[in-house]
């Protein structure tokens, strides 16, 4: 995993309008060391993601189901769902979260881009998705009424970007579909190999082929490659890295397999999306 230089906790929230202090958007860092009963059965007013950068805990949902949160994780705050998290008071937990009002939430939970479950998912821990963050918390800090609207719009992409994530959910208790869907988040080259792992873990290969493929919905191979090409779009949005570094950089023998690769996926050379990004950010 590449050098990850952890933010210092600072916050921001910003209101939308003059009708409720739940109306507003906010991002930010808190270091919760030292806390063990972070929420115990709360109901959130508002709708929240939390990216764990540091520390270990476990999220309990309204169903009871207890999930194991570690570095790299995220987690949903839902309004009107009790949900309750318990942090391990000596791994000196930090979180980067992302907070939309009642009423952004409400309008993005009808038009199903902020799904309920999985309610904890492995995103992996990157130096530019910490910068996403970061980025958009300055820039929060500093804006003034007329450039709320489009934070707030970046504020819900980024959101929603977070939970795309969401369709390789942790499992409850940890198990090894779990720990691979880690070990390829995590991974920046595709150097893991799948049938070592099993020999290792005493594992049949084709039994867990068949048995990630139907928990998370695509093979141990098309998940790499999708992880692969969301940190290419992270790459090309965050960095002005060539083709070619990035390419070595996530494992492609060569630039042109990157390109018809991720081409396949997102529809469009790289070069078109960091130029289509660029063009609208």
């Amino acid at each position: 995993m590449e050098d990850l230089h952890l933010p210092p906790p600072r916050m921001i929230h910003r209101v939308l309008g003059v009708t409720s202090a739940t109306d507003r958007i906010g991002v930010g860092i808190m270091d919760k060391s030292g806390v063990a009963s972070d929420q115990v059965d709360s109901s959130a007013p508002t709708w929240s993601v939390v990216y764990v950068l540091r520390g270990q805990g476990r999220y309990r949902d309204a169903q009871g189901r207890l999930f194991d949160l570690r570095p790299g994780d995220c987690f949903q705050r839902i309004p009107g769902r009790l949900h309750s998290t318990v942090l391990d008071p000596a791994s000196n937990w930090l979180e980067a979260f992302l907070d939309l009002g009642l009423g952004l939430w409400q309008v993005l939970d009808r038009m199903r881009l902020l799904p309920p479950e999985p309610p904890v998912w492995t995103w992996g821990l990157a130096p530019a998705r910490v910068a996403r963050f970061t980025a958009l918390l300055t820039d929060l800090e500093s804006a003034g009424e007329r450039d709320l609207p489009e934070l707030c719009v970046r504020t819900q992409a980024l959101a929603m970007e977070v939970m795309r994530a969401g369709t390789a959910p942790v499992s409850a208790g940890g198990d090894a579909v779990d720990h691979v869907c880690r070990l390829l988040a995590d991974e920046a080259d595709g150097r893991l190999d799948l049938r070592s792992f099993c020999q290792r873990e005493g594992l049949d290969f084709e039994r867990f082929r068949k048995d990630f493929t139907r928990r998370i919905g695509q093979s141990p191979g098309q998940y790499r490659i999708r992880r692969r090409i969301e940190r290419a779009c992270v790459l090309l949005e965050a960095t002005r890295d060539q083709i070619a570094v990035i390419a070595t950089h996530l494992g492609y023998a060569s630039p042109y397999e990157f390109s018809a690769q991720f081409r396949q996926w997102m529809g469009v050379s790289p070069q078109a999306y960091r130029g289509g990004r660029a063009s609208t950010s």
